[in-house]
């Protein structure tokens, strides 16, 4: 552990001469056409529904509509992208209403409880179940806008703290531009999850499902 250690800060120092010189070329990619495509929220109704039927096709038509109008809704009134928002909701339930992870994350967006309760005190609901989908989903995507706030839109960063919390977001900031070191600093978890979700993303925008 601490020769990785090493190597990491050896790395570190000397690409810090580096950094600030192929930084503005780096953010130059990073807010490319291709990374803001994250953010056309033109909706599609019907290929939204489709990409849904492709996660889980135990659903119900019934059920697909109402979670493909409440992702909708809910986007759309905290200025969010729909398809985002449906590729984490893939990630995290495949679309199981009463989905319940090992730490205690709930419903289709898996909420941990105290988030649950921190984003319903700011929308001021009073009642509000995590098992109910469209409870979940407007606190599921009110939290992502609060992310996209915090982060100023950096998609990266954004799901990686939705899954992993402030700590592995800031690991991912640290090493943005070192995938391999997000790789050995990071929970592989949150690693991966950031990968599959705009996987996840790209299905929906390219209609591959």
């Amino acid at each position: 552990m601490k020769k990785v250690l090493l190597v990491i800060f050896a790395i570190v120092f000397l690409c810090g001469g580096v950094l600030p010189a192929v930084e503005d070329y780096l953010d130059e990619i990073a807010n490319s056409k291709d990374v803001l495509t994250f953010f056309n929220k033109k909706d599609s109704p019907e290929k939204l529904k489709k990409f849904i039927v492709s996660v889980n096709r135990n659903l119900s038509v019934a059920d697909v509509d109402r979670f493909a109008g409440y992702i909708l809704t809910y986007s759309k009134q905290y200025d969010m992208d729909y398809k985002l928002v449906a590729a984490i909701i893939a990630q995290e339930s495949r679309f199981k209403v009463n989905a319940k992870s090992r730490v205690g994350a709930l419903g289709l967006m898996q909420i941990m409880p105290t988030t649950g309760k921190n984003v319903a005190q700011k929308l001021k609901l009073s009642k509000y179940s995590l098992l109910n989908p469209k409870d979940n989903i407007q606190i599921g995507v009110k939290f992502l806008s609060m992310l996209r706030s915090e982060y100023k839109g950096d998609i990266n960063l954004m799901l990686a703290h939705y899954n992993g919390g402030y700590r592995q977001a800031e690991l991912y900031k640290a090493f943005r531009y070192f995938e391999f070191l997000r790789l050995i600093t990071m929970q592989y978890e949150t690693f991966n999850y950031v990968k599959k979700v705009k996987t996840n993303y790209r299905k929906i925008s390219r209609d591959e499902v």
